[in-house]
């Protein structure tokens, strides 16, 4: 998978559950036989909402991005294509 040039944050350590549902977000993110981006919530803490998200036919992921980056990689994704 490529990783977009977003930044990408050091989550802080998490519970095993919480690695277990990335894991779980990513494998399916990668298995879908949809052509449309897959964007999903990841929540590093109560008081901020990070997001994922991976995009199929360009194969360029971002992670942990607040919702204003992940809104500009969506457009951007949009126009590239």
């Amino acid at each position: 998978m490529n990783t977009s040039y977003w930044p990408i944050h050091n989550p802080r350590s998490s519970s095993p559950v919480r690695r277990l549902g990335a894991f779980w977000q990513n494998l399916l993110a990668h298995l879908e036989t949809t052509t449309e981006p897959r964007v999903w919530k990841v929540s590093e803490s109560p008081e901020q909402t990070l997001w994922n998200a991976y995009d199929p036919i360009t194969r360029i992921a971002i992670e942990h991005a607040s919702a204003d980056e992940l809104r500009t990689w969506l457009e951007e994704l949009h126009y590239r294509n």
